[in-house]
């Protein structure tokens, strides 16, 4: 079972040298083509000498989900959480990211486009969700998948009125209760 989560509008500037690479994202196989011509489109520089594992990246000042969870479960070994990044499309929540500033809102300056409509477009995001993934994404973000806003994947029998806060602390209450070997 994985988590699938947004990533937050809200990001944190990496300040230690800490060196990666776009091939060096999971699911880079499914993914790297989109990325690299989504990359030339919107013309987005990033410096991938400082980077962030994502879940600290989202953890700006704004975000919402993020800081609900607690260290301990963002650094347990046998947790799959999966952000829908609106640059990267899928990623782990360990990936390294530099820092970049796009939503799924935004459009593409050539084409018009919003980039969850293009991440549609691509076709690629569906294929890596299942059926017993647990889906707390947005809107935009269910749109980029697959072109509507109802669930990708199962949704938690809850009911959720904000924007991330109860989701953060819901799937905190999750991974607690995940115990690793």
């Amino acid at each position: 079972m994985t988590y699938l989560i947004t990533c937050a509008g809200s990001k944190r500037q990496p300040i230690i040298h800490n060196p990666s690479n776009l091939q060096s994202l999971s699911f880079n196989e499914e993914l790297n083509n989109a990325r690299l011509e989504l990359l030339n489109l919107t013309n987005i520089q990033l410096n991938w000498d400082f980077t962030l594992p994502a879940w600290q990246l989202y953890s700006g000042n704004r975000s919402r989900i993020y800081p609900q969870i607690t260290l301990t479960n963002w650094t347990k070994d046998c947790i799959d959480i999966r952000i829908l990044s609106a640059l990267f499309g899928w990623i782990k929540h360990t990936d390294l990211l530099p820092y970049y500033d796009l939503r799924m809102s935004d459009k593409i300056p050539q084409t018009n486009q919003k980039i969850f409509q293009y991440w549609h477009n691509q076709n690629v995001l569906n294929q890596l969700v299942y059926q017993n993934d647990i889906d707390l994404l947005s809107g935009d973000y269910r749109k980029a998948v697959h072109g509507n806003t109802n669930p990708v994947a199962t949704i938690p029998n809850v009911q959720f009125n904000d924007y991330g806060v109860q989701k953060g602390i819901w799937l905190n209450n999750q991974l607690e209760n995940t115990i690793c070997n």
